[in-house]
């Protein structure tokens, strides 16, 4: 292992000699409270490379993952003697606990002749829960309940026992053909006519005029999934962001990436405090809209005018 490691730091350092750069990777602990950092603080860091005139350098953007991403970026250029100096500022976040790693970046040194892709040294931080350090200490165990009947500890068994009789004189009834309880039926709506209803009910309810962002992103996040579990009929209220994408490739239906676009916006707005724009939370809703249209089932027309 070590072999390989000292291996990729040559190649590191000669494509530095050829190419002539330099990389730096800083956190900015003016920004950043190392001490105190919890799940979904913001992370920023820096990333400066020094690299010759006649070449420029690009940021490759990779996927968030489970535990990391990167909120927003932004780069400067200043130019020093006959060197460049590209500065990139990262806005991120870590949702883990205990030692945690901010992955190296890649970055492309694009010059007349050729390219070569850099890379940021990877930073370890510590993250801590929010939850309170006292929040899981132990408690003393009660004591014995004292043993005390009382009306209730006795009329609740004659209720059960008068239910029993009341359900085997229902049944024998019903053999008889006799129908006591005139048998209702439920009507049960459409996924996609549920959960439009709930949109018309989240608009109604004017969150983001009222200033409650996250208010609404969580009622956006939860009629998304709730539509998902009624039309396809698996858990997804109950699972995380990666089991839905999971189940939502196994599915192959259509509209899965706008799909998970929308759900990854909401967890952002709920877990890493980023306030969105006013038109890009009215935009999710209005895409949420065009997934169910999209997915929802065909509806057979079985009814005929009987009038």
């Amino acid at each position: 292992m070590r072999k390989i490691i000292t291996l990729a730091s040559f190649i590191l350092l000669l494509n530095g000699f050829l190419f002539g750069f330099a990389v730096d990777t800083k956190i900015d602990t003016f920004r950043t409270d190392l001490e105190h950092l919890q799940v979904g603080d913001r992370i920023y860091f820096n990333v400066s490379i020094l690299h010759d005139e006649e070449s420029s350098v690009n940021y490759v953007q990779l996927e968030p993952s489970e535990i990391f991403i990167i909120l927003s970026y932004s780069s400067d250029i200043k130019k020093m003697d006959n060197e460049i100096k590209t500065d990139f500022h990262f806005i991120s976040a870590l949702f883990d606990t205990g030692l945690q790693t901010i992955p190296l970046q890649e970055f492309i040194i694009t010059s007349s002749k050729d390219s070569v892709s850099v890379y940021s040294d990877s930073l370890q931080i510590m993250v801590h829960s929010v939850l309170p350090a006292d929040s899981v200490a132990l408690k003393d165990i009660k004591p014995p309940v004292s043993l005390y009947l009382g009306f209730w500890d006795i009329a609740f068994p004659l209720l059960i026992i008068a239910v029993i009789i009341f359900v085997i004189i229902l049944i024998t009834q019903g053999r008889k053909g006799l129908v006591l309880i005139p048998e209702k039926k439920k009507k049960i709506l459409p996924a996609h006519v549920i959960a439009l209803k709930k949109i018309e009910q989240l608009k109604l309810m004017d969150y983001i005029s009222k200033g409650d962002i996250k208010r609404y992103y969580v009622e956006v996040s939860w009629i998304c999934r709730e539509y998902l579990e009624n039309r396809y009929h698996k858990l997804f209220l109950e699972m995380t962001g990666y089991e839905i994408r999971q189940s939502l490739k196994d599915l192959n239906i259509d509209k899965k990436l706008e799909t998970n676009k929308i759900l990854q916006e909401c967890d952002r707005v709920k877990f890493a405090k980023y306030i969105p724009p006013i038109k890009d939370a009215e935009k999710i809703l209005n895409e949420l809209v065009e997934v169910i249209h999209a997915t929802k089932e065909k509806e057979i027309e079985e009814e005929k005018d009987e009038d």
